[in-house]
């Protein structure tokens, strides 16, 4: 009996195999770089327009120095309005990001994951599994000493309302750029297993600037990444990893109020707070993703997607 793993049989991605733009590997790395760049730029222009409406509400209106000290501090440690922004704004690049695959690659939408069939089942599953990926992290953590319940910080029913919107958004676009552009493109020249590794890095690049990233933190983020990959061809759809990313971040930071990839997402239901001294465990400044417990739970999943044998339809049918 052959063993059938994740990688068996077919996939959405095969799709892109029928783009018209079909460059070599190298180059599609290339071509993501630019056009993740290119399509950051509406994204920007909001959370600074934010920034300086902001700015321009202040009385006594502030100098020069203290423009620019407000400017480092907002960007590095966003208010909740710039946040909700921040968030929203991802819109932009992840419409950008299909209409780049569309149009420019001339690929279809379902190479992208975009699978009309089961898609409302398969949100559904993603959300449950991103809640307890990140529950069973944060239990870990707690188990060691790591992390201890402290109350609430919920005061403010909109704001957690559009954080909810925020991330939904948010976890969304990445996984249109990385899981649901980057990786089919790569596969087009390279076998699927290479294009889940080298987009999953990618995915761990893009937090470099973020607080508290560190190897470990790169280490995690790519296995973080290589297990949404394997979500996504698990289920044959974009949409379950769209989910479990997004409620992944939401209960991480307005359920359980830690830190998210490094930054403070405000109120939340309940509170955790990380213990001092036990970076391992607790990820420093960056939050659980950047802990022992992440890399432990990332790691059973990952083998548990891989490894858990696939269905046969074929062999069903022929039965």
């Amino acid at each position: 009996m052959k063993l059938q793993t994740v990688f068996s049989g077919a996939h959405f991605t095969d799709g892109a195999k029928q783009a018209k733009f079909q460059p070599p590997w190298f180059v599609q790395i290339i071509m993501f770089v630019l056009v993740f760049s290119i399509v950051q730029i509406p994204q920007s222009i909001a959370i600074y327009v934010t920034i300086f409406v902001k700015l321009f509400s202040i009385r006594p209106a502030p100098d020069a120095e203290q423009i620019s000290a407000l400017i480092m501090q907002w960007s590095m440690n966003p208010t909740a309005e710039i946040m909700i922004t921040q968030l929203l704004s991802t819109i932009f690049p992840a419409v950008l990001c299909v209409i780049y695959c569309r149009f420019i690659e001339r690929r279809s939408l379902n190479s992208m994951g975009f699978i009309k069939k089961g898609s409302a089942v398969k949100y559904f599953i993603g959300i449950i599994a991103g809640f307890a990926m990140f529950s069973l992290t944060l239990l870990i953590s707690f188990a060691f000493g790591a992390a201890k319940y402290v109350g609430t910080s919920l005061d403010n029913s909109l704001f957690f309302v559009l954080m909810c919107v925020g991330w939904l958004i948010q976890g969304a676009e990445e996984e249109i750029l990385c899981r649901g552009f980057f990786m089919p493109s790569l596969s087009q020249k390279l076998p699927l297993w290479a294009a889940v590794l080298i987009s999953s890095l990618f995915f761990s690049l893009m937090h470099i600037m973020n607080a508290g990233f560190n190897f470990i933190v790169l280490i995690n983020l790519t296995l973080t990444g290589i297990m949404f990959a394997l979500l996504a061809l698990r289920f044959d759809s974009l949409f379950v990893c769209c989910a479990a990313h997004s409620i992944w971040n939401l209960v991480q930071g307005n359920f359980y109020g830690l830190p998210v990839s490094g930054m403070d997402a405000g109120g939340s239901v309940f509170r955790f707070e990380l213990a001092e001294n036990m970076e391992l465990w607790t990820g420093g400044t960056f939050g659980l993703e950047g802990s022992l417990s992440e890399t432990i739970v990332m790691i059973v999943v990952i083998a548990a997607l891989t490894f858990i044998p696939k269905k046969d339809k074929n062999a069903q049918i022929s039965a």
